[in-house]
């Protein structure tokens, strides 16, 4: 029983621990690109590394950051992601995520275009190829060539 009260505990106590960092100054209100904007002023480039549990808690704490600039910005594009091992870590996230972004001021930022949406719009454009057949007569009165 007491084992069973022990690992609850230590459940729940993990499951409390994701979702630790939340929006703050306007950081909800930032949107996140797929691929590098096109009508967009590129401003700035941001790193950031915090010790989480969850690749979602990185990227809050990003959105933070890049809130807490004074250069501002409303998008931002996610250009590397890594991870690196905790040493010496007993408790505690054994990771850290390495988050590099490029921070855009676009127009609109919840419809920019990015480069991997023209891409896709060039790669669904039909291609239609007209030839034209040429038949020959042959001397033995049949066609060749059709």
């Amino acid at each position: 029983m007491k084992k069973l009260f022990g690992f609850c505990s230590l459940f729940l106590a993990l499951a409390a621990c994701s979702g630790m960092i939340k929006p703050e100054n306007g950081s909800q209100y930032l949107t996140q690109l797929e691929a590098e904007p096109i009508g967009c002023t590129f401003l700035y480039k941001i790193e950031s590394e915090v010790s989480v549990y969850d690749a979602d808690d990185a990227r809050v704490y990003l959105e933070n950051r890049i809130a807490d600039q004074a250069r501002g910005g409303n998008a931002y594009w996610i250009t590397s992601q890594r991870t690196r091992p905790n040493e010496w870590v007993i408790f505690g996230p054994e990771r850290s995520f390495i988050l590099v972004a490029n921070v855009y001021d676009c127009p609109y930022p919840n419809k920019a275009r990015t480069a991997k949406n023209d891409a896709a719009a060039v790669a669904q454009t039909p291609i239609v190829i007209e030839e034209q057949v040429t038949c020959e007569s042959s001397m033995y009165g049949g066609q060749t060539g059709c």
